[in-house]
């Protein structure tokens, strides 16, 4: 790494400053084309709005001039370039531009912190025979420090809610008391992943998972999720990701409940009754979905997403 190099990387953490994304699920990413101390190229990544939505090197690329000299030009790229898994338009990943570029060289920053692009980036340049090294140490702490809270996103699942919206009033009585949530994922959400409601310090674990629509494209993963409730007043609804602790509390709960659940189809319409009807008997019975009481959320389970809304009462409802 020559000294033109480090200023060329400098000056592609520059661009990558002047990102304003609209959320953390959008990297600061900025990019520079240049020979030797001659900058024929540079942008950074947009918004993330429509119409302002294109990644870095697309933007240096469309402002080199004379497009000859980019096989004697390296490129310095912040973040790790985009491969075609992640693109619903293969051909214009970053790679493929890259490569038909016909570059000399790139630059990495930092490799992508998206679990499923990671080292992709840098695996099919070089498959494609570009050179390709990383900056150094202290730029990419740098850069990881102007992109805290999309590393931090991508670390996790990256889910979030997408219907209803954050303080919706759901209704759930023509429905036997389930509401459909739907939303989206950076990375694909597996069977480690829960989902909770919550009434102040009571809790209870769901047994519907997040359904994966097949044809959503890699780089936002669509799910859907039916949520039981059992009562109507304001309800949070927490999506974690749970550890073998985690799973075996969440399990031990669904098989109480299928037990009661059990209890309650064995014993109704095959007890004799003297004196109480055999609804007032069930009701006296403890509840088939007992809350877990706990003030916060218990060691294994982490935090993914979370959204309250209000459940309403039908009609008729005193």
């Amino acid at each position: 790494m020559t000294a033109t190099d480090q200023q060329m990387m400098e000056r592609a953490i520059a661009q990558a400053e002047q990102c304003q994304p609209r959320e953390d699920r959008i990297p600061k990413v900025g990019a520079i084309i240049s020979i030797g101390d001659a900058i024929i190229g540079q942008g950074h990544r947009g918004t993330g709005m429509d119409g302002d939505d294109d990644h870095a090197e697309l933007v240096a690329l469309r402002g080199v001039v004379d497009r000859t000299q980019l096989p004697r030009a390296t490129i310095y790229t912040t973040l790790e370039p985009c491969t075609a898994e992640v693109r619903s338009d293969p051909l214009t990943c970053c790679t493929e531009l890259i490569s038909k570029a016909e570059v000399a060289k790139v630059f990495i920053g930092i490799l992508d912190p998206n679990q499923g692009v990671r080292g992709k980036g840098l695996w099919e340049l070089q498959d494609r025979g570009i050179d390709v090294e990383l900056f150094p140490p202290d730029l990419a702490k740098r850069i990881r420090a102007i992109n805290e809270k999309f590393i931090r996103t991508q670390r996790r699942l990256g889910i979030r809610f997408t219907d209803p919206q954050p303080g919706s009033v759901i209704r759930t009585y023509d429905n036997n008391g389930i509401y459909t949530f739907r939303g989206d994922a950076l990375n694909e959400p597996g069977d480690d992943v829960v989902i909770m409601t919550r009434i102040g310090g009571r809790w209870w674990p769901q047994r519907s998972r997040l359904n994966v629509d097949p044809a959503s494209k890699p780089s936002k993963f669509k799910w859907s999720a039916d949520v039981d409730f059992g009562s109507y007043e304001p309800h949070s609804i927490y999506i974690m990701r749970a550890n073998d602790l985690g799973m075996a509390i969440v399990n031990y709960y669904l098989k109480i409940t299928q037990q009661n659940w059990d209890r309650e189809k064995m014993l109704r319409g095959n007890v004799k009754f003297q004196g109480d009807s055999e609804e007032s008997f069930l009701r006296s019975l403890p509840g088939i979905f007992p809350p877990i009481n706990m003030p916060r959320l218990l060691k294994g389970l982490e935090f993914q997403a979370k959204i309250d809304v209000k459940v309403e009462a039908p009609p008729n409802a005193k």
